[in-house]
């Protein structure tokens, strides 16, 4: 017996297909299901940064977003979960001047390059202040270095360990600018604070939110910023490249996902992402509450993301050659 599609079996059977190609639509729409997002330590500015922006971010989306943390390792575990991610959109991660742009060059043996990952979107500077004891003879970076310089290594600066903004500091100030400051490693930034405030230690680089508090105190003074540009949080204080330092070395934070994400969800992620770093309540409570500055490449594209990661790339690569910096 043959099948006959009559003129009154067309709209059933149109009706039969348009519902499977439906099903089939919303089955790829994304997201369909719950997003993760790998930050590093809990309770620090990226961790709570995103755990802020995660109910707006879900109930735009309609999916629940899930922070996780990866800690541990020079950032090493946070940086290779994201880069071997499947590709799909479904795990992100937040990427900052360790995870992606030390340690591909520290690590001989890195699990990862920059080529692994997608950028999505920059949401921020975070700058420090290089503070001294309130003893210190020295109101400028510039009389500080002099000081210095007329006794090396006789003042002392705190740092928490060789992979950090600190320690390349002070390294790059006696390689490439004879200033010898002597080294002295502690287990934690917060510890190199306590160093300076207690006269522990002549000098250290903290971030500029303490820090600033710290000398408006009277506790320490609070001599120049790392960064490019003057910070909205102390705009009195020069950067320490208005002070003569020819590199910057500032922490930065932004969104990245596997290498190979589809340009779609860039695209939607990247919008997402703006809206929050554009909200005004998110970006007082979260981005200013942890001192996050807004500068660009924030909150663009992620072509301009992308070529702001190249050039720091580019920039720790040189760096890390100067140091003769190694982590294995």
């Amino acid at each position: 017996m043959g099948f006959d599609l009559t003129m009154r079996s067309v709209p059933a059977a149109a009706l039969v297909l348009g519902f499977a190609l439906g099903g089939d639509a919303a089955a790829q729409a994304y997201p369909s299901k719950p997003l993760r997002i790998y930050t590093s330590a809990p309770a620090g500015p990226y961790d709570i940064v995103m755990r802020g922006f995660a109910p707006a971010l879900g109930q735009s989306l309609g999916q629940r977003v899930v922070i996780e943390n990866r800690t541990g390792g020079n950032y090493v575990p946070l940086g290779e979960g994201c880069a071997r991610a499947v590709p799909d959109g479904y795990t992100l991660c937040t990427g900052d001047i360790y995870s992606i742009s030390l340690n591909p060059h520290a690590f001989a043996k890195a699990p990862y390059q920059l080529k692994d990952f997608t950028p999505i979107i920059h949401f921020g500077y975070l700058y420090a202040a290089l503070i001294i004891h309130p003893s210190v003879q020295a109101n400028t970076i510039q009389e500080l270095f002099a000081l210095a310089k007329t006794k090396p290594e006789a003042l002392t600066f705190a740092t928490p360990g060789p992979a950090t903004n600190s320690s390349m500091y002070v390294d790059y100030f006696k390689k490439n600018m004879g200033v010898a400051f002597l080294n002295v490693p502690y287990k934690s930034f917060v510890q190199t604070l306590q160093a300076v405030v207690a006269g522990e230690s002549h000098a250290a680089i903290f971030g500029i939110g303490q820090a600033m508090r710290m000398a408006q105190a009277g506790k320490v003074k609070a001599l120049a910023i790392t960064g490019e540009q003057r910070s909205q949080f102390a705009p009195s204080l020069p950067t320490l490249m208005e002070s003569g330092v020819d590199i910057n070395i500032s922490n930065w934070g932004g969104i990245m996902g596997p290498a190979g994400l589809p340009r779609e969800v860039v695209t939607r992620m990247n919008t997402e992402f703006r809206k929050l770093i554009a909200d005004p309540v998110l970006k007082q409570k979260f981005l200013d509450g942890q001192t996050f500055e807004q500068a660009p490449p924030s909150g663009g594209t992620p072509e301009q993301f992308a070529a702001f990661l190249k050039a720091e790339d580019a920039k720790f690569a040189r760096l890390v050659k100067i140091l003769g910096l190694k982590l294995d």
